[in-house]
């Protein structure tokens, strides 16, 4: 990694869960003067895709320039006529790689799975949090899905308003282009990296951030994945930071939606606690971050999950962050999660069935096409 690739001149605000982040990416939309870009692989119609696209449509009421791209297959279950709805309310709405051509076979295993809000070219949201209640707080009527999202002011906005444009004149080409002023950036604020992998020349990027910081950590290198299926490469640097007296710890869901993943990630779970690793399951709904934290000092917030599809298939956004006080708080949340978590020890691990340990065997086979 290239240190000046890292621009200074950020404030950041993390934000953990649905119940904090929600109320903050609504606000932002309610200010917005100039226009307001949401990049989403799930936009449900549901309470709480409700509550962002009637603050969407308020905003293009008023004349703002509003456009919202959703992946057609993370947004399957949702009618298009709630999307009809929007464009009806003067909302620009672009479907991803439509389902037709999916089934056709011509736009087959790439998906956009990218989360970003951009509003006025100065304010950003990055993270794990899709549109609907399942991120939303029990007390909004929600599912309380743990997750994380990084609210970000400095430069790197421009640059993450660019990601976004440049993805959506793929396939609307007829927009004018956005007058967005520079945003200040802010005197001795964190330095800033955003990466995307919606380049073929870039599908690797993310990736080899993570190994790079994996290989740098002198103390620490904590991760929480909500799909962690790790590359053999990937696992080789876990293990040799281990092997330096690291502590590598890893973070990842009790339950999921599909129980074949599930098992797939738990088969690695010997391989982990062999090379002394220590694994924490997320006991609540899902756990649906994907975040690290090296050293205290190095941190990454996005969508990209450490498996084969983000790795290889899908369009995917990071942002990393090189600042010690940024870090502390990625730390702090890190250790309230542990703390909530359940400990899987040696032990504990090698006593489980021979039926658990065969669907294990089974469900990693297909690990690749989850």
């Amino acid at each position: 990694m290239r240190p000046e690739t890292l621009r200074p001149g950020h404030r950041l605000t993390l934000h953990r869960d649905g119940a904090e982040a929600y109320p903050r990416m609504l606000q932002a939309i309610r200010d917005a003067q100039q226009s307001v870009l949401l990049e989403t692989y799930l936009f449900a119609d549901d309470a709480t895709g409700r509550r962002f696209a009637d603050a969407l449509a308020e905003r293009a009421k008023a004349g703002i320039d509003v456009r919202i791209l959703y992946d057609a297959v993370g947004s399957r279950t949702t009618d298009h006529a709630f999307f009809g709805d929007l464009r009806a309310r003067g909302v620009k709405v672009v479907s991803f790689h439509p389902l037709v051509r999916w089934f056709a076979g011509l736009t087959f295993g790439r998906r956009n799975h990218r989360k970003l809000l951009v509003v006025d070219g100065r304010v950003a949201f990055v993270g794990g949090l899709n549109i609907s209640r399942e991120y939303a707080s029990t007390a909004d009527g929600g599912l309380g899905w743990r997750d994380t999202l990084v609210e970000i002011e400095g430069p790197c906005v421009l640059e993450l308003q660019g990601t976004f444009l440049e993805l959506w004149t793929r396939v609307r080409k007829k927009d004018p282009p956005l007058l967005s002023r520079s945003p200040a950036p802010v005197s001795e604020g964190a330095r800033v990296l955003a990466v995307s992998s919606q380049h073929l020349r870039d599908r690797w990027e993310i990736a080899r951030h993570y190994r790079h910081a994996i290989e740098q950590a002198r103390e620490r290198v904590w991760i929480a994945s909500a799909y962690f299926l790790p590359s053999l490469r990937f696992s080789r640097r876990l293990r040799a930071a281990r092997q330096r007296g690291v502590d590598v710890r890893l973070l990842v869901p009790g339950r999921t939606g599909f129980a074949p993943v599930l098992y797939a990630m738990q088969r690695l779970f010997t391989s982990h606690l062999l090379a002394s690793m220590r694994v924490f399951e997320w006991p609540g709904p899902m756990m649906h971050a994907k975040t690290m934290v090296v050293d205290g000092t190095w941190s990454t917030v996005g969508s990209y999950n450490i498996d084969h599809l983000s790795g290889v298939h899908n369009y995917e956004l990071i942002v990393v962050v090189c600042d010690a006080d940024f870090g502390r708080r990625m730390t702090s949340m890190f250790e309230e999660d542990f703390a909530r978590s359940r400990e899987i020890t040696r032990d504990t691990w090698r006593n489980r069935g021979w039926g658990r340990r065969i669907l294990e065997h089974l469900s990693y086979q297909f690990r690749n096409v989850f």
